[in-house]
């Protein structure tokens, strides 16, 4: 089984940096270049942690929805079921002009096993111990 999510450090500086968001599932792939910081990626983990504890529904949210933004990235992490099936419902839109723009929703399906297992490999990312992490096994 591959991974349905890989994030990869592509860029640094002193204030930001840009990575590259690639999602898997069978019905699509994507990738999606988002600038953002060690603060945002901290709100996505303590906001994953807090999913992983209560699974009262979470959104992350990169960018912004309007026209004149770099990009627009939603993550939301929701419960399916009692069993331990939760989803991450996607939605990207890269915001480039009509000939290379992709806006795309669909959502991953995994278990709440492997948010742990995600949570671990982002906080190696904020601390700067890699610069590419995957996680997130379909169901």
């Amino acid at each position: 089984m591959e991974p349905a999510i890989r994030i990869t450090k592509i860029w640094e500086d002193i204030d930001f940096f840009e990575l590259r968001f690639n999602f898997k599932t069978t019905a699509c792939s994507l990738d999606i270049n988002i600038y953002s910081n060690n603060e945002e990626l901290n709100n996505l983990r303590q906001g994953i942690i807090g999913f992983s504890q209560s699974f009262d529904e979470f959104t992350w949210i990169a960018g912004e929805d309007k026209s004149d933004a770099t990009h627009f990235l939603s993550l939301r992490h929701f419960k399916i079921n009692y069993r331990g099936y939760v989803g991450v419902e996607v939605l990207a839109d890269n915001k480039l002009d009509s000939h290379e723009r992709i806006k795309a929703n669909f959502c991953i399906v995994t278990f709440v096993g492997q948010l742990d297992d995600l949570l671990r490999k982002l906080e190696r990312l904020i601390n700067g111990e890699v610069l590419e992490i995957e996680g997130l096994l379909p169901e």
